[in-house]
């Protein structure tokens, strides 16, 4: 589990790495990554953790942005339209991380 979490991770920050020039080609790969965690990891939790984060991690930048704290370079209405993805997307994988180190405690 550990390897597929971490790999996720690895794979998110490599795509912004390489597409973020080109928004829409990323929020589709990011798309693909937040189905395919979502098919893999869909309790209740699983789903209010993501879908919590999707909403009000977007609606903290926009508030961010708007004031002046910082720009995107290609902004969809002041956050590119990946960024909903992407927080949906880090938010679940922390739960499964902490989760799978916690497990490992035991």
């Amino acid at each position: 589990m550990l390897i597929i979490v971490l790999g996720i991770y690895a794979l998110s920050v490599a795509l912004a790495c390489i597409l973020w020039r080109n928004p829409v080609a990323l929020a589709l790969c990011y798309t693909l990554i937040s189905l395919f965690m979502l098919s893999k990891w869909h309790t209740k939790s699983d789903l209010v953790f993501y879908f919590t984060a999707f909403v009000l991690g977007p609606i903290g930048e926009l508030v961010a942005t708007h004031y002046g704290a910082w720009k995107y370079s290609r902004p969809i209405f002041l956050i590119p339209i990946w960024l909903p993805f992407l927080w949906g997307i880090a938010l679940l994988f922390m739960k499964k991380f902490c989760e799978t180190l916690l497990k490992k405690e035991k």
